[in-house]
């Protein structure tokens, strides 16, 4: 059973984060704010990407698309220095918008269509990532040499909310035939890459891959091969609405693991995505219906889980619902605007009771939540507002 937080709690967490909560609460109030609304912070950006880069010293930030690709986002982390890894023809033709040299991209998808691999080169892509002998023989079309990265997954005990190795990666054994196969194709073996998922909560699954990346390495170099790069993957945890350790803590026995295992001049980077987007974005919604249902109070909002809270069904992630009603907390569900009776994102909810027009506050809904939406029932996607 999830209980509703009040504001006087959300304001004090982002105090603690050395965010000013203030903006979003007179948005919040003003009544000409049509909803829903989603409020971008670019100063929480900031704090997030340097938070980051300073829990993992010796990892270069390339932001992961996929999860927000709204401008602001990208040159936030432009304007700070950092890079991107992109997957597609639209994510490339984002991120060049912001004059950064498209040979320093990494594309990190594993399977790419022939198409989406021609545009990439075209484009001035070099950085790619495969994991089969299928994806290496496309490479045989491209005079121009390439840098190939091999992804490798790894046994863990525990898995990410998001488990990213079920679809992708080799199998540590496939490492050494792969490289060679490259090599054939007269394209450059350029490294290593692992990602264990979305949202880990489990640094000691990082701790174990880049232990294995260590016993490949060694493997390579011994059978001449150069192993330049190590790409971490991304998934660093976000606090939704359980707690989870401050991201220096959570990412220091990454940290003494790369120093520890990798050797000096191997470049170390990270596709980050969910840890940078998230929790710059809240969302403003207004109740328009109100019905009482089985012994609970069903109140339906104008985003639904077609719209924004697709994070729940696609990122199996619950958002912290904030109210500014006091008052004793009633059984309730809230559900979307659609006619579809799937649209429900809260049921068994506590809450204090609200009327017609009243507004709720969803934090942390900046990470696989509009990109995932989509214009069912012809329903208004809120619109970006970005702030401070």
């Amino acid at each position: 059973m999830t209980h509703s937080v009040t504001f006087s709690e959300v304001e004090k967490k982002a105090h603690k984060r050395g965010m000013n909560f203030k903006e979003i609460k007179e948005l919040f109030y003003k009544k000409e704010n049509t909803t829903p609304t989603l409020l971008l912070s670019k100063s929480e950006i900031r704090r997030n990407y340097d938070a980051l880069i300073a829990a993992l010293p010796r990892v270069r930030i390339h932001y992961a698309v996929k999860p927000n690709a709204h401008d602001a986002i990208i040159s936030e982390v432009y304007n700070r220095g950092g890079n991107f890894d992109v997957c597609s023809a639209g994510e490339i033709e984002k991120v060049l918008k912001t004059g950064i040299d498209p040979k320093t991209l990494i594309h990190s998808h594993p399977i790419k269509s022939i198409p989406e691999f021609d545009f990439a080169i075209d484009k001035g892509l070099e950085l790619f990532v495969i994991d089969n002998p299928t994806e290496v023989e496309k490479l045989t079309r491209y005079n121009k040499k390439l840098k190939i990265i091999i992804r490798f997954r790894i046994n863990t005990n525990s898995t990410a909310v998001v488990n990213l190795q079920y679809k992708f990666g080799c199998q540590l054994e496939d490492v050494l035939p792969l490289a060679q196969k490259i090599k054939e194709t007269g394209h450059d073996f350029y490294g290593l890459c692992f990602h264990i998922g979305s949202q880990c909560t489990y640094s000691e699954n990082y701790v174990k891959a880049i232990e294995s990346a260590h016993s490949l390495i060694t493997q390579l170099d011994t059978d001449g091969f150069n192993t330049r790069l190590l790409d971490i993957g991304g998934g660093f945890p976000v606090e939704y609405t359980e707690p989870i350790i401050p991201i220096n803590e959570f990412c220091k026995p990454i940290a003494d693991a790369i120093d520890y295992h990798i050797r000096p001049g191997i470049q170390i980077i990270s596709e980050p995505g969910r840890y940078i987007a998230a929790t710059p974005t809240t969302l403003i919604c207004s109740i328009i219906g109100k019905a009482q249902r089985d012994g609970k109070m069903w109140y339906y909002l104008d985003d639904g889980l077609y719209s924004t809270f697709s994070g729940i069904l696609y990122d199996q992630c619950q958002y912290p619902v904030v109210s500014n009603i006091t008052g004793e907390h009633k059984l309730s569900v809230l559900a979307g605007p659609t006619c579809d009776s799937f649209d429900v994102m809260y049921d068994g909810l506590m809450i204090p009771e609200h009327n017609i027009g009243d507004k709720l506050l969803f934090t942390s809904t900046g990470a696989y939540c509009e990109v995932s939406g989509s214009n069912f029932n012809s329903l208004r996607r809120p619109d970006y507002l970005v702030i401070d």
